[in-house]
């Protein structure tokens, strides 16, 4: 069986007042077909192959499946994943 998280401060504070979370620092995901994610406000890299690319988030993080996955772009906001994205997964 699987719990539920705790909202936290932040999300709580984004549902109450209808504000977007990217706003508050949560991930934002941007997906363009198959091929390209743009992940705003992450927090670094977890881990980085060809077939995985896990990002940490505010309240957990995000992984991306595929094949011939590669970071195309990467500041301290923004992150561009390139390749063959087949599934998404909020951890």
């Amino acid at each position: 069986m699987r719990m539920k998280r705790a909202p936290s401060f932040a999300g709580a504070l984004s549902e109450r007042l209808m504000l977007p979370g990217e706003l508050l620092g949560e991930l934002k995901i941007s997906v363009v077909g198959a091929r390209r994610a743009l992940i705003e406000n992450h927090q670094g890299l977890l881990l980085c192959s060809p077939e995985l690319i896990s990002v940490r988030g505010g309240r957990g993080s995000l992984s991306l499946r595929g094949s011939e996955l590669r970071i195309e772009a990467m500041n301290e906001r923004e992150l561009l994943i390139c390749g063959r994205i087949a599934l998404a997964e909020w951890d």
